[in-house]
């Protein structure tokens, strides 16, 4: 999810938040987050009550001049 910058400021990510997590906890006992290390939104998240987890490692298959490299 992401709010455009002119529109930062105004809980519109938070509120979306809060109206999910309201849904989505009443079907799932947990529920998680990923988000790229650094994210500014982080203080987001720990407000509505989420904690730091198991860091997970990211794969990619590098792309060069738009196509896969050394495709196996």
């Amino acid at each position: 999810m992401g709010v455009d910058s002119s529109h930062r400021g105004k809980y519109l990510a938070t509120t979306m938040l809060k109206n999910a997590l309201t849904i989505l906890n009443k079907e799932y006992p947990i529920l998680r987050l990923f988000v790229t290390i650094g994210n500014a939104s982080e203080s987001v998240y720990y407000e509505l009550g989420f904690i730091p987890g198991v860091e997970f490692k990211r794969f990619y298959i590098p792309v060069l001049n738009g196509e896969h490299e050394n495709w196996i």
